[in-house]
């Protein structure tokens, strides 16, 4: 790994769950030409490319990147505890889109103030381009706050913060022995004390239907809402454009084309999609998706559908019944299948029935 502070957990990555997944944040926001890539279904870091800005830990829905030595979560609560209310990339992170847009969010509440992103050193810094990502996630945190109903927002100043003397002398030296740099490299080479552990092992084989990610964001996001003690009723009446938010969802089945297969649930990362009494029901918690789409990617009778708002409530407080069905043998084959109340065969019989009919019209 070459002394590389980024870490890439592939058995948290939405394409353990679902291999042919369409989510490439990762590599769509990466500032290196090829420095993530993917072979087949498994994404492939290249850590000699990398420069360690942490984009795509900022931007991974499941929390696959992260850093050897900085804590998101921490450094949220840092935030919070110290009370500050600046955040640059000569100081806390190695660039500021490496923080995610949830952090952003909670990290405004528990302040009850603007959190100044300090975006002076963008012009001058190799992967500057992020300045647009950083943008984006100051607009998506500002919209959800401005449903909340928060007089505070994340703005986007050239403060142009430094760092502390001797960090700065350290940053000279490091800078005199590279004509090239980025924020990334710039931010840990100003922490050589700290040590970066080697870390050669592959990940353990993961069994996908009963080990789901858990995620530090969603944690410091909801405990950030909780705090606001905003009374049910207000929470109905707070209400998000699914289409305006990356970062959850609500959904709902066409329960009659569903035919309770499963496996939208079951390969659910986070678990936000689970069975429901006696596997008859499929239930969906809002408080853990991370909208990959990942389920809609996967369910043969594309049968899933996002829905155009999510309430306040339903996100912090509701599992739903997106789905029930009534399980009976079919008279054909006696396989189980979910009864619709127009047939008693099931869907393959349906299929092969409708087949030797059409062989039968071709012979006439």
């Amino acid at each position: 790994m070459k002394n590389n502070p980024l870490r890439f957990k592939f058995s948290d990555c939405v394409h353990i769950y679902y291999k042919d997944s369409s989510c490439n944040l990762c590599a769509s926001v990466c500032p290196v030409e090829k420095a993530i890539t993917q072979e087949d279904y498994k994404v492939i870091v290249d850590f000699e490319k990398c420069v360690s800005c942490g984009a795509c830990a900022g931007v991974c829905p499941s929390e696959a990147f992260s850093f050897e030595n900085l804590d998101f979560y921490g450094l949220h609560k840092k935030l919070v505890e110290q009370k500050q209310n600046t955040l640059s990339c000569k100081r806390d992170l190695p660039c500021l889109s490496a923080f995610n847009i949830e952090y952003l969010i909670a990290t405004v509440l528990k302040l009850q103030e603007d959190l100044v992103l300090d975006i002076g050193h963008c012009s001058e810094c190799q992967i500057g381009i992020l300045i647009e990502r950083i943008k984006n996630i100051a607009e998506e945190a500002n919209y959800v706050l401005e449903q909340l109903g928060s007089e505070f927002r994340v703005k986007l100043e050239e403060l142009k913060i430094q760092p502390e003397d001797k960090q700065e002398n350290d940053r000279r030296s490091f800078l005199k022995k590279f004509t090239k740099t980025a924020a990334g490299l710039t931010f840990w080479a100003l922490m050589p004390e700290i040590p970066v552990k080697e870390d050669n092992e592959e990940d353990s084989p993961k069994n996908i239907v009963e080990e789901k990610v858990q995620l530090k964001k969603r944690k410091a996001l909801i405990e950030a809402l909780e705090n606001l003690n905003i009374p049910e009723e207000k929470q109905n009446e707070i209400k998000f454009s699914v289409e305006k938010i990356s970062f959850t969802s609500d959904k709902w089945i066409d329960n009659y084309k569903c035919t309770n297969c499963s496996v939208c649930y079951n390969i659910c990362p986070t678990g936000a999609l689970k069975p429901g009494a006696e596997r008859l029901q499929i239930l969906f918690e809002p408080a853990l998706c991370i909208k990959c789409k990942v389920c809609h990617e996967v369910c043969p009778e594309d049968c899933l559908h996002l829905k155009d708002e999510l309430t306040l409530h339903t996100f912090l407080n509701e599992t739903e019944i997106l789905a029930k069905h009534v399980m009976i043998p079919c008279e054909e084959c006696m396989i189980p299948f979910s009864y619709k109340g127009d047939t008693t065969l099931c869907p393959r019989c349906r299929e092969l029935e409708d087949e030797i009919r059409d062989l039968l019209r071709i012979g006439e």
